[in-house]
């Protein structure tokens, strides 16, 4: 009975079926820069804005220029309290990695590794490379 004993297998292997769709590739916080969305972003500091980096607060940590940006835009989201609301090109030679109040940080192309942090744009100050200088 061939027939029978398919049906007696199928739960297990609808189940394995499942496990396997659940195994996706996660988006966490290295997840490619162009992922915008996700789960809540838990802000850990407020961002301090400097001549070459970008500090977190009286953590200690911060954000260099050089930075790698799948790297600097999830820092930056945790600083922020949100996700970027847009990340991609912005002007010749440069992408930017976009937040709601207008927070901008620029990115320069790399000869073989990911886009580098190279400025940055509030409403009221800028430092580094920008579309603006």
């Amino acid at each position: 009975m061939p027939g029978l004993r398919i049906c007696l297998y199928q739960p297990a292997l609808v189940a394995g079926c499942v496990v396997l769709a659940a195994c996706g590739a996660p988006r966490g916080p290295d997840a490619p820069a162009s992922a915008t969305g996700g789960g809540p972003v838990v802000k850990v500091a407020d961002p301090v804005f400097a001549a070459d980096r970008i500090r977190a607060g009286t953590t200690g940590q911060e954000i260099d220029f050089g930075r790698a940006e799948p790297g600097a835009v999830a820092a930056m989201a945790k600083l922020m309290g949100s996700h970027a609301s847009s990340v991609g090109p912005a002007c010749p030679g440069l992408r930017a990695a976009r937040w709601p109040d207008g927070t901008t940080l620029f990115f320069a192309p790399q000869p073989y590794d990911p886009p580098a942090l190279v400025g940055w744009q509030t409403s009221d100050a800028s430092s580094g490379r920008t579309c603006g200088a």
